[in-house]
């Protein structure tokens, strides 16, 4: 059914830029028409008088894990390492069950049409994306990246039991071959300790594995055209990584003007996930977890400074938001960083796009891209919590309502 947004404010993300009274026509999955002038409404279209309300891209999430995003909605005080540990361990019938209502929610409620789902063991992640592609259920665009590879008791392995250990460039290899197999989007590598285990021995200080683990990784992974992604929290991990020719670091909490300086030389992507691993410290103080709580401060105080280093750098950077984040809050604290709102909306759309290789796809609203679109009350660029407070969600020229969302290709 044909779509007529008539008379909103246009967000351009590619400009960064706000556009008066604009119309524009949705056909099919795609933006057919942008015009300052009348549009017909086409036979048996629908009209959203948008009159006072911004459209903007839909929002991409670079670093979430679906299976496990409803540890963000559980007791207040539980902490994250213990609540994320149970969802994991639940049977993969159930997870899967989670990560379609969670990717419902984020849809529905946040407005985040794509998603890289950064990680599940058992390629459940996959399996999602092809529950959505297939059409058992409607929901967002997933790109997947099966499991996370990781050192025997590395990260990911401790405390919360989600990554593949492999060991030496011959394991790397195979495994890496198994996930494109599988038929993987992105490679996840864990090149440095994290946050998940820090009470079993894990730490975001370590570095895991080596720059001839990592080379094998991105080798094979570009030889079918697919991208690496990265956990590195430390500034040697990173560096190690960037070495190799990874194309995405996720987090980076610790990096100091050496690894930056690479990245941006290297052309290498950021997503630093700041929502999330703020978020998991708060679970862990409000928890009574006071040691852990101080280990992980020592990792989220640096980390805004970072950030800021990195926008000023002009390193492409994303949004993700990890388990426990928000995505309208990981813009907000970009902008806090020192991006402008226009930038830090563009760093939630285009720039996420681009880090997807999706960018002459999704990320901005032109003709001819897919109609990934949200029809906001307020003008984000005025303020961000304009965000908040969504009208519309339209996916793939769809209205994101109930009936969207079960409805299979057959109709039932």
């Amino acid at each position: 059914m044909p779509i007529l947004i008539r008379g909103c404010k246009l967000f351009d993300s590619v400009n960064k830029a706000i556009t008066e009274d604009v119309n524009i026509l949705i056909v099919g999955d795609h933006i057919e028409e942008i015009s300052h002038t009348h549009i017909d409404t086409p036979p048996s279209g629908h009209i959203i008088d948008a009159g006072g309300c911004t459209v903007i891209p839909g929002l991409v999430n670079l670093h979430t894990h679906p299976q496990r995003r409803h540890a963000r909605f559980m007791e207040h005080t539980v902490p994250f390492r213990i609540g994320a540990s149970a969802v994991e361990d639940l049977p993969n019938t159930q997870r899967l069950l989670w990560a379609v209502k969670n990717c419902w929610i984020e849809l529905l409620a946040d407005g985040v049409t794509t998603m890289r789902a950064a990680g599940s063991k058992d390629c459940l992640n996959i399996e999602l994306r092809n529950v959505f592609k297939e059409g058992m259920f409607n929901g967002p665009r997933i790109l997947a990246t099966g499991a996370i590879l990781a050192i025997t008791g590395g990260h990911g392995t401790r405390g919360i039991n989600a990554a593949m250990e492999v060991d030496g460039a011959d394991e790397v290899r195979k495994a890496v071959r198994m996930l494109l197999k599988a038929g993987a989007d992105w490679i996840k590598l864990c090149v440095s300790g994290g946050l998940a285990g820090i009470h079993k021995g894990d730490h975001p200080s370590i570095v895991e594995f080596s720059y001839a683990e990592v080379r094998t990784a991105a080798k094979e992974a570009h030889k079918r055209n697919r991208r690496v992604m990265v956990h590195g929290m430390s500034a040697e991990s990173v560096k190690t990584a960037i070495k190799a020719g990874v194309d995405c670091i996720e987090h980076g909490n610790l990096l100091d003007d050496e690894a930056i300086s690479m990245m941006k030389e290297k052309g290498v992507f950021f997503v630093p996930t700041m929502s999330g691993i703020r978020r998991a410290y708060e679970r862990e103080r409000d928890g009574g977890k006071a040691k852990v709580a101080d280990m992980l401060w020592e990792v989220i105080s640096p980390h805004e400074s970072v950030v800021s280093r990195c926008i000023d750098a002009g390193i492409l950077i994303g949004t993700g938001t990890d388990t426990l984040g928000h995505i309208h809050q990981e813009i907000q604290m970009l902008a806090d960083c020192g991006m402008s709102r226009s930038e830090a909306l563009s760093a939630a759309t285009i720039n996420s796009a681009k880090i997807l290789g999706l960018e002459k796809e999704i990320g901005s609203i032109e003709a001819g891209k897919k109609a990934d679109l949200l029809v906001l009350e307020e003008d984000p660029v005025q303020d961000l919590a304009a965000l908040g407070k969504i009208k519309e969600v339209i996916l793939g020229g769809n209205i994101v309502n109930w009936n969207f969302l079960v409805k299979t290709k057959e109709g039932y």
